[in-house]
């Protein structure tokens, strides 16, 4: 913090004396953020945090449990029945029961997408 202190005011006292400086503090900024982008990156990439997927891989289990277990299944079936009891009663909406019906499909069927995808990929 010390540091970005010390550099603006090198870059007030520059612009004091009518000069323009090399670099802004937008410059400057830019290129901290560039920094600790690449060392976020370096850090992801490192085998040994790369392959410990143990913390992380339990809590999208978790996840994923959750949008695809049994009460998820129970609250679509409902929303599915909602829909046929609207439909009946002639109050469907149609743009809505395809936004329903393309959600749940896209939840319940997240997994065989993804593998198709990276399968087509691989």
């Amino acid at each position: 913090m010390q540091l970005i202190k010390k550099i603006n005011m090198c870059l007030q006292h520059i612009q004091a004396q009518g000069m323009q400086p090399m670099i802004n503090e937008e410059t400057y900024q830019r290129g901290v953020n560039a920094l600790l982008l690449l060392a976020m990156l370096l850090v992801a990439m490192s085998p040994d945090i790369a392959l410990a997927d143990a913390p992380w891989q339990g809590a999208a289990d978790a996840v994923l449990a959750i949008f695809t277990g049994g009460l998820s299944q129970t609250l679509a079936t409902i929303a599915v029945i909602a829909l046929g009891i609207m439909a009946a009663a002639g109050k469907l909406e149609w743009g809505t029961a395809i936004k329903v019906i393309v959600g749940l499909v896209l939840i319940f069927g997240a997994a065989n997408i993804v593998s198709w995808i990276t399968g087509a990929v691989a």
